[in-house]
């Protein structure tokens, strides 16, 4: 029985820790999730084709925004707690951003 409770513990540990992509980035042709939570943009780095369709999702307590450092390549406006914004990009480059209410959240999207 001790055997059995030690390896249980193991397998939840792992299954705890473990880091599954597939949420913040669907590969399936799917929007690109970009995940805002505890004050910060998962990933931070995102990398999607040109024509791809990238979705900010708000998960935080408070509002944000995912604004371009130049302020002309995308701004989101605030994204409520709970709620989300989406564009399609159609120029290749990379594009650092931030959030314009929180400006140390950061983050860059490329677009290939």
């Amino acid at each position: 029985m001790l055997r059995l409770a030690a390896a249980i513990s193991v397998l939840l540990v792992k299954a705890a820790t473990a880091r599954d992509p597939a949420p913040l980035q669907q590969r399936d042709g799917k929007a690109q999730v970009v995940r805002i939570e505890n004050f910060g943009f998962q990933p931070e780095i995102l990398t999607v084709p040109r024509g791809a369709t990238v979705e900010w999702k708000n998960a935080d307590i408070v509002p944000h925004t995912a604004t371009s450092v130049d302020k002309k390549a995308f701004d989101s406006g605030q994204i409520p707690n709970g709620g989300s914004w989406h564009i399609t990009v159609k120029e290749p480059g990379t594009f650092e951003y931030q959030c314009t209410l929180h400006p140390n959240m950061k983050g860059t999207l490329v677009v290939r």
